[in-house]
């Protein structure tokens, strides 16, 4: 065998070892194989077409700028769904987009909407004639928690929150691209929802928010999806294994028509609710449909009274 052979034969063996080095099972000291990323770092510009970048809410606290960016560059319709809204800065956005002929709906959650943060960013694109609906599920049950936002070229899609915390406190992600395959599938789930909650829009859900008094503990089922003040004399207040507080009014709680619930971030603001069995309460809020029991969600302490 000649000189040139052996020596090439030589460099290729020593070339298939160090490919394979890296994927060698328990080889600690083998280098990491990397995968190249191909995203554009982040610049508060509308992505060009064919892009997709990512975007860590902490690495320039500008978030809002982003979407701004996408909402200016609208040439015919921006949908929307948020969970928590309070940024006057997209807020203008949006209402700027609809003096200038854009199509502009949006999607809220009923509860999160209905809080005194989130009310003025509600009232002033109520204001500028941009429907807002709220979702609103048979059950009573569920939260409208889609954070997204699309238009005619772009989303942009993630844990991010349109809130002041979200864009300068939390550890958010932020996805903007203009894959049309993604675009079309986020708009046609948008105006999916829009159009099945079309009707509940923010003004007429806070009309539904209107109380329709204080009910007996037995009558809650009667009332799914209404706003009350529901009484009774507490049994039980049952602490599950994830920390939940279940408020029973029965000595069997499988077979009672209505129960109180208190999840386990929230506990902590209400205090010793032991010392309330025996005691006749009232919890006041929505009351919903879990399993075919009514039951109320209460999150703030004044939703129990004595």
């Amino acid at each position: 065998m000649s000189t040139r052979l052996s020596r090439a034969l030589v460099a290729l063996v020593f070339a298939l070892a160090a490919g394979g080095a890296g994927y060698t099972l328990g080889n600690d000291s083998a280098p990491r194989q990397v995968a190249s990323v191909a995203i554009p770092v982040q610049t508060v510009t509308v992505p060009l077409t064919g892009t997709t970048r990512v975007i860590y809410s902490l690495d320039q606290k500008r978030n809002d700028k982003e979407l701004i960016a996408l909402i200016d560059a609208a040439k015919t319709h921006i949908y929307f769904a948020i969970y928590e809204f309070t940024l006057k800065d997209v807020a203008d956005a949006l209402v700027a987009a609809k003096k200038r002929g854009v199509e502009v709906r949006g999607l809220v959650d009923a509860g999160e909407s209905a809080k005194s943060y989130d009310k003025p960013i509600m009232n002033e694109l109520a204001t500028a004639g941009i429907p807002i609906e709220t979702q609103k599920h048979a059950s009573g049950n569920g939260i409208m928690h889609i954070k997204l936002l699309v238009t005619d070229s772009a989303y942009a899609l993630g844990s991010y929150n349109w809130t002041s915390s979200a864009t300068n406190v939390n550890d958010e992600i932020l996805e903007i691209g203009t894959d049309p395959g993604l675009r079309q599938a986020y708009e046609n789930i948008l105006t999916r929802l829009l159009d099945a909650y079309k009707g509940n829009s923010v003004a007429a859900g806070a009309a539904t928010n209107i109380s329709i008094g204080t009910i007996d503990y037995t009558e809650a089922a009667k009332h799914i999806g209404a706003t009350a003040s529901v009484r009774g004399t507490l049994v039980e207040a049952y602490t599950s294994a994830s920390g939940t507080v279940f408020l029973d009014f029965c000595k069997s709680y499988k077979t009672c028509p209505f129960s109180g619930v208190i999840f386990a971030d929230d506990v902590k603001a209400f205090g010793d609710l032991s010392s309330l069995a025996g005691k006749t309460i009232t919890l006041t809020g929505s009351i919903s449909s879990y399993q075919g029991k009514a039951e109320i969600v209460l999150s703030d302490p004044s939703q129990l009274t004595k």
